[in-house]
Parts: C-alpha cells; sequence; structure tokens
C-alpha cells in the first residue's frame, strides 16, 4: 500500500472515527476494507510518523515489543475530553459533595474486582465493619480491605512520584496477601524474573528499571509544564503502562489504577473520577478489550484511552443524575442518606430494564431480606425516581422514571 493510501485512512481515523483492527479490516466504510498485510503496513507508517508534535503524539516512554508508544490527537478524544470538560465546569462542587461515597466505592470496587473470579462475596457491612469500625482483619479478604484503604492513605499524602514511593505504595496493597514465589526480594523494586499475561509477556525483567525511570521523568516533567490535556491524559497513560510493564509478578492492576488515582491527585484536576475502578468493573470486558486493542495496535493507547475517558464522562453522566435526585428528595423534603445514594447509583449502572428486588439486591451487592429491599424500592418510587412496571406474576417490577433523570449514559447502564 503507497504512502498516500496510508495517509488517507489515518486522515480519516483522525477525523471520523478511530476505528479498530477489526472496523479496518472487516468493516464496510469505503475505505476501511484492509487486508491483513496493508494493517501491518499502516500499523508500521503510524510508529514512524508519530512525534512530540502529534496528530500522532509520540510518548517519551520506552516500548519492549514495538517501536514506540503513542497515541492520536482524533476527534474521538477531543470530544471526550471536552465532554469531561463541561460536566466538571457545571458542577465544580459536585465531586467533592461525593467524596465518601468516592472513597467507600473505591476500595469496594477494587476488591469486588479482585474477588469477582473466585466468587468470594464482601459486604458493604463487612467493609464499614473493618474501615470504620475497628474490625480487626480474620481473613485475606479483610487484609485486602485494610492494604486498599492504607494505600489511599498514602497516595492522599501526594508523595512525591519515584522509585521509592512507587515500592512503598506496592507494599501497602500486596502486604501479608502475596505468596512467597510473588514477594518482591528484600531489596529489589520489582520482578527479578519473566512473566506472562494471558497471550502477552512483560518487560523483560532487566528493562524494567529503565521503563519505570522513564515513566517517573514523564510525570515529573508533564506535572511541571502544566498542559491541561497532558494532565488530563496522564493517570490513563500511566495506568496503561504500569500494566503494560507489568513490573511485579502480582497485583499489578491493583496497583496500575491507584497509581493512575495518584497521579491525579498530583496533576491536582478535577477531571477525573475516584471510583474509575468502579466503572472498569462494570464493563471489565471492554476494559480488557481495550487494552488487548492498544497492544495488538503497537501500543497505540488511542483505544485505551477512548475506553478509560468514556467511563469518565458516564460516571460523571451517573453523579450529575444523582445530584438531580437528591434535589428531587430536598423539594419533596427529604434528605437522601448516602446509603440510599449508594443504593440509587447501583440502580443506574447496573440498569436494562425492568427489575425485581432480588435483581436489586444483585446490583447493590447487599444482603437482606424480601421486606427490607421492597421497602427501599418503594421509597423510591415514592420520591419519583422509580416507578412500578406492571408484571403478570406476584413478583413487583420497577423501573427507572426516565422522565426525572435528565441524562444518559453511553457505555454503562441507563440508556434513557
Amino acid at each position: 500500500m503507497d504512502v498516500p493510501k496510508l495517509q488517507a485512512i489515518i486522515k480519516k481515523q483522525l477525523e471520523e472515527k478511530y476505528y479498530t483492527p477489526k472496523e479496518l479490516q472487516y468493516g464496510n466504510e469505503p475505505g476501511t476494507y484492509l487486508s491483513p498485510w496493508d494493517y501491518q503496513k499502516l500499523l508500521e507508517y503510524k510508529e514512524t510518523i508519530a512525534s512530540s508534535s502529534g496528530p500522532l503524539i509520540l510518548l517519551p516512554l520506552p516500548s519492549f515489543n514495538s517501536k514506540c508508544l503513542y497515541y492520536s490527537d482524533c476527534l474521538d478524544i477531543e470530544a471526550l475530553l471536552t465532554n469531561i470538560e463541561s460536566f466538571a465546569d457545571e458542577g465544580p462542587d459536585l465531586l467533592d459533595r461525593f467524596s465518601v461515597d468516592f472513597m467507600r466505592s473505591r476500595i469496594y470496587s477494587e476488591i469486588e474486582g479482585t474477588l469477582n473470579i473466585e466468587s468470594v462475596p464482601i459486604t458493604r457491612k463487612r467493609l464499614t465493619e473493618l474501615l470504620e469500625d475497628g474490625a480487626k482483619p480474620q481473613s485475606k479478604n479483610d487484609l485486602i480491605i485494610k492494604n486498599m484503604k492504607a494505600a489511599l492513605d498514602f497516595v492522599h499524602g501526594l508523595p512525591e512520584f519515584n522509585k521509592g514511593n512507587l515500592r512503598q505504595l506496592y507494599t501497602l496493597l500486596s502486604q501479608d496477601c502475596l505468596d512467597e514465589e510473588d514477594q518482591l526480594r528484600p531489596n529489589d523494586c520489582y520482578r527479578y524474573d519473566e512473566v506472562e499475561i494471558a497471550q502477552y509477556h512483560g518487560c523483560p525483567a532487566g528493562q524494567i528499571e529503565r521503563c519505570m525511570d522513564a515513566l517517573f521523568e514523564y510525570v515529573n516533567t508533564s506535572i511541571k509544564a502544566n498542559d491541561k490535556t497532558t494532565l488530563m491524559l496522564l493517570p490513563h497513560i500511566c495506568h496503561y503502562y504500569v500494566l503494560y510493564v507489568h513490573p511485579y509478578f502480582d497485583y499489578n492492576g491493583r496497583t496500575a489504577r491507584m497509581v493512575s488515582y495518584w497521579v491525579h491527585l498530583l496533576c491536582g484536576t478535577s477531571c477525573f473520577l475516584p471510583i474509575v475502578s468502579e466503572a472498569i468493573n462494570q464493563t471489565k470486558n471492554a476494559y480488557y478489550k481495550a487494552i488487548e486493542l492498544s497492544r495488538d495496535s503497537h501500543n497505540d493507547l488511542t483505544y485505551f484511552l477512548k475506553y478509560v475517558l468514556g467511563i469518565c464522562v458516564d460516571y460523571m453522566v451517573c453523579f450529575q443524575n444523582l445530584n438531580h435526585f437528591d434535589q428531587m428528595a430536598k423539594n419533596a423534603g427529604t434528605v437522601l442518606t448516602s446509603t440510599e445514594t449508594h443504593y440509587m447509583k447501583r440502580i443506574l449502572i447496573c440498569h436494562k430494564g425492568a427489575f425485581t428486588y432480588a435483581d436489586f439486591l444483585k446490583m447493590a451487592h447487599v444482603s437482606m431480606s424480601k421486606q427490607g429491599a421492597l421497602k427501599i424500592l418503594n421509597r423510591f418510587v415514592s420520591y419519583g425516581f422509580l416507578k412500578e412496571v406492571a408484571s403478570s406474576s406476584k413478583t413487583k417490577l420497577f423501573d427507572i422514571d426516565k422522565t426525572h433523570v435528565p441524562y444518559a449514559f453511553k457505555t454503562l447502564g441507563f440508556q434513557g
């Protein structure tokens, strides 16, 4: 394929839609039906033209399995960043109002995501006992919760982003939870041997320090430069890069998400949600697919950035809706409790249509009686958040009252 044709495809991706490899090779859009050979030539050409001035933005981060890492300054990314800024500007105090819920939800979503494969349940009651009531850990699950809280306290202290502090963060996250063969050696900051993750290889052990030092330099230099767009993307670039390098034998995913939050705090931007992990858990298949798309596209981070920015927009939408519900309740002479707010959030992001009380219990990850669940749902009906749906069975059905929800989601539950 000649250069003009390659340039035409890149222009189409930048200005229309950032097509996936599948769409480029098998889609029916004019000008995108590429052979596998042509597609590989496209990837190679993109790597050669990536630069610090764009529109394919070269990242100053070493790659161990491609020529470089980059992302595209495309219409899709620009639109998502604009949406995030718009929601942040509409309600600058919105994130602060739900700060307690952010903290609890982030810890809970991390636990949920970690234990999901093993189908080991953890309740919000136990979370509260450990974090607020001072209960002593009685299991590995309890230790994970305590470790998450310790790690959050650490990054909230705004420590400098460097090798020693990352080692401290990893120690807090993994304390007393790693199998012996997965533990770091006493004087090491990273793993000393090779790892495989699904069909991918982690960074060769001898190159990890060079890669991570470059990440520290990139983050600290970017924060000093204070470019708004870079700071909005920086936490998510760090997220991908830690996963990509895979500097540890275990706990890389949890560390990557915590690093993204840490870097967000250091950047000082309001355009990021501390509970992005909850959104990832809600769309886990799409999360892994976004990582795969970026890795399989010679580390074109555009696919990962599109995904994570999209779920950030949806969570901003979610909290805008919760803010609206909060005002509705006040207008009716009621103040929502934090528990009620949490339940409505779970209904919004898990919504697929009409649901029963049993469905609600699964959405909210709580254990209570049928009478207790129905009491909550009927209360939401009285507030105007929900409505009853006609049912041919004896089981009551509920649904979101769409007339009272100002914003719909793109990738999460409620579709308007």
